[in-house]
């Protein structure tokens, strides 16, 4: 009766804590968006600045980062894993240079989101801003 009792008092306590708990503020809750944008006097982050750099197409059409990208990059179920796969590469190489570790801490929710319900990771997406 007693693991009973201490069973249920703990239950109680943890659901108590669960919702008095202060929810914190997404920083980051356009994804993409949200860090790579032109700030006055720093490096141009937009993604079409970005990618011109490396000869990328202009993006006329894209409306949602990341969303919109899977309308040249998701063709097939296997093209949208090495998308992704590239994009955690371009953000995860050389730590100790990359301005995504070094000026944003290589936080995952800064682009991933979970579904409570399912415990899905969730890519964040927003409007494009160039």
């Amino acid at each position: 009766m007693k693991d009973r009792v201490r069973v249920f008092s703990l239950a109680v306590i943890t659901a108590l804590l669960a919702t008095t708990a202060p929810v914190q503020a997404d920083e980051y809750p356009q994804g993409c968006v949200d860090c790579h944008k032109q700030e006055p006097g720093k490096t141009n982050l937009t993604l079409n600045a970005l990618l011109a750099q490396i000869g990328h197409p202009k993006l006329p059409k894209v409306k949602k980062v990341p969303t919109s990208c899977g309308g040249c990059h998701a063709s097939d179920e296997g093209e949208e894993n090495q998308f992704a796969h590239m994009i955690h590469q371009i953000h995860f190489d050389v730590p100790k240079a990359n301005l995504y570790t070094t000026r944003f801490g290589g936080d995952c929710l800064h682009c991933h989101a979970m579904d409570a319900d399912s415990g899905e990771a969730l890519v964040k997406s927003g409007p494009r801003n160039w």
